[in-house]
């Protein structure tokens, strides 16, 4: 979010939404009468440490020579500190205010106190708001523009707490909407107590520019142990053979057992891990297919 550093009048803006900008580049020219008084209050400072420092090395010759006491060169030398901290704090403020060392070493040439106040953006990265019109008086720290930075792309996933169990950084993560894919950076260590879910945070890499900030998808994420994805499939298509959990996925000479790992038991559903990507489950005749399985019948 670029904000206006002091209050003033919006002169010009240069860029609009979804152009790209490069760090340094203008974005808008505001007239502040706040930045005239912050320059004549750094030249007042300017010239008060010119006199503190002239004092103290007066001061120092005279003491050397025994012509002025102790306490006398230690105050000047307070002084001294005093305006030096003082021109330091002027500066400073010059140069929250946008100013740079060029422009403010200038002031001190004798060049003239000026109001007007530069915009520039602080990262490369694309246009995606712009806030404020030509002509618009604000007040401080007033937005301007806000600028993203697109590339690296990071899709924020909320995630039922118990969903998250199993997913860790390196899972893959895909939005199939858009065909974007990508990998975990970092798991939540909170919980949103309202909606008790945890933030997953993934950067896409594959087709990101597909994505755009504050849209709103669906993503399946996979256990990064074993890259397997997570399901949520009724609980009649479930069954346990041998201490293991097993779905019949079709295949072209009929169903085969493939076992999957509970995630996450419901009433009238559940979400599983396992290879069923692309994968059809049979939900009806499961007593016959398990018979099957069992060795029991033709």
């Amino acid at each position: 979010m670029v904000s206006t550093p002091l209050p003033g009048l919006v002169e010009s803006v240069m860029v609009a939404v979804n152009e790209s900008v490069k760090r340094g580049q203008l974005l808008a020219r505001m007239q502040s009468s706040a930045l005239a008084e912050a320059q004549r209050g750094y030249l007042q400072a300017a010239t008060q440490t010119q006199l503190a420092r002239a004092n103290l090395d007066r001061d120092e010759k005279l003491a050397a020579e025994g012509l002025i006491a102790e306490s006398r060169l230690l105050s000047t030398k307070a002084h001294h500190v005093e305006a030096t901290a003082l021109l330091a704090e002027r500066r400073h403020a010059l140069k929250l205010a946008g100013m740079t060392d060029a422009a403010i070493a200038a002031l001190l040439t004798g060049n003239a106190i000026s109001s007007s106040v530069t915009i520039a953006a602080p990262v490369d990265g694309i246009v995606i708001e712009q806030v404020a019109q030509a002509g618009q008086r604000l007040e401080a720290y007033t937005p301007i523009y806000r600028i993203a930075k697109l590339d690296p792309l990071w899709l924020e996933i909320q995630v039922p707490l118990a969903r998250a169990a199993g997913v860790h950084e390196g899972a893959r993560v895909r939005v199939p909407s858009v065909e974007a894919s990508g990998r975990i950076i970092s798991v939540g260590r909170g919980v949103t107590p309202e909606s008790q879910t945890v933030m997953l945070r993934a950067l896409i890499s594959v087709n990101a520019a597909r994505l755009r900030p504050g849209q709103y998808v669906e993503a399946t994420v996979a256990t990064a142990d074993a890259d397997i994805l997570q399901w949520r499939v009724p609980n009649g298509t479930l069954i346990r053979h041998q201490d293991r959990l097993l779905v019949f996925v079709k295949t072209p000479k009929g169903f085969r057992a493939e076992p999957v790992t509970m995630i996450n038991e419901g009433a009238q559903s559940s979400v599983v891990a396992g290879r069923l990507e692309n994968a059809a489950i049979a939900h009806g005749g499961i007593a016959a297919l398990k018979a099957r399985l069992l060795g029991i019948g033709g």
